[in-house]
């Protein structure tokens, strides 16, 4: 399965939130959609967000305590409870509601935006189908200096998690096992 970055498509939630102000960084990864094939944005989605980005298996373990940690520890700062447990589904997204570290602020067929405001922080993610392609994108703004520290920590792995996880979810998706493990 080809995913390769792409402009964050217009008309879409996603790009309305990056064009409402200034930020950080913003990107976007796409994927055709095989024809004949019907993908739901909710499903892509809760697909992708089920376990965390490129984590092994025998990892995750390891990864259900730090989030157990990071809420206690990140609480302080504004940051909300993760739903995302290696023994657990996700759920279809839902307005209001988390999906992994996410609010979840519209969910259709063509798209789910998520995302998050805290101290450090503001964050939208979205999930897009449109035009036989499938689309996973980010917009980022930080709000302080801890911020800017924060995401230069992890920046350098975006592109490769964006890819990641749109391959994994489409993959799932549209029932490609093969796919799916190798994304693993």
């Amino acid at each position: 399965m080809e995913v390769a970055s792409c402009s964050i498509p217009d008309d879409t939630a996603l790009a309305c939130f990056r064009d409402s102000g200034e930020y950080t960084h913003a990107e976007a990864a796409e994927s055709l959609i095989p024809d004949q094939e019907k993908v739901d944005a909710r499903e892509l989605a809760r697909l992708a967000m089920d376990r965390p980005s490129l984590t092994p298996e025998r990892a995750f373990w390891l990864i259900d305590l730090w989030i157990r940690v990071q809420a206690l520890v990140l609480r302080p700062f504004g940051v909300k409870p993760n739903t995302m447990r290696s023994t657990r589904d996700q759920p279809l997204p839902t307005v209001g509601e988390r999906l992994g570290p996410y609010e979840v602020f519209e969910a259709s067929e063509r798209e789910v935006l998520l995302g998050d405001t805290d101290k450090l922080l503001e964050h939208r993610m979205s999930f897009i189908v449109a035009d036989g392609k499938a689309y996973i994108g980010v917009v980022l703004r930080t709000r302080n200096k801890a911020g800017e520290d924060y995401w230069n920590q992890f920046r350098h792995n975006q592109t490769e998690i964006l890819h990641w996880s749109l391959r994994r979810g489409l993959s799932r998706a549209l029932g490609d096992d093969d796919i799916a493990a190798q994304a693993r």
